[in-house]
């Protein structure tokens, strides 16, 4: 198979998952780019340093897209060919009262920095982000890329909501 039509879980040899290990992804792609890197290739034709730069582009976008949650399950959602339209919002209103809460305590927060209540609020994201993560799994246990992407969506405000509390934490 072309490794230019691989899929980057193929690439990287990983079976389709939302968790990886990152330490092998990383040691994957150390190993790739080391075979296919185009300084390798700097005495070979135009059309072989060209195909290089190309295969090095691809393995360094998987390793971006594979390395990071929010990429990884956008993109198995992508090769599963679900494409919901960005437009839709969710209809959870627990969740969105839940998101206005988190929005106004990190507008409170940005004002008046409060170590110990951006360090609970961390923790109670975090929480919220391994249940969520679990649900986006079993989603893709049963091949409910619906449900998956609506837990998509959860996942990428919970991880907006733990970098804004990190940024506040850094001032």
């Amino acid at each position: 198979m072309d490794i230019l039509k691989k899929n980057f879980f193929e690439l990287f040899d990983v079976d389709v998952a939302v968790d990886l290990n990152k330490f092998e992804l990383d040691q994957t792609a150390k190993l790739l780019q080391s075979q296919f890197h185009p300084d390798k290739y700097i005495n070979s034709t135009d059309f072989e340093k060209r195909l290089a730069l190309q295969i090095s582009s691809h393995i360094n976008d998987g390793h971006k897209t594979l390395g990071d949650i929010v990429s990884r399950v956008e993109y198995i959602l992508k090769i599963n060919n679900f494409n919901k339209d960005e437009s839709k919002t969710i209809n959870d209103i627990n969740f969105l009262q839940e998101q206005i809460e988190y929005s106004e305590l990190i507008e409170e927060m940005k004002n008046s920095p409060d170590n110990a209540l951006i360090e609970k609020s961390l923790l109670d994201v975090n929480k919220l982000l391994k249940q969520i993560i679990a649900k986006i799994k079993k989603s893709l246990n049963n091949s409910d890329f619906e449900e998956m992407w609506i837990n998509f969506s959860k996942l990428r405000f919970y991880m907006n909501n733990v970098n804004e509390l990190l940024e506040i934490k850094k001032i």
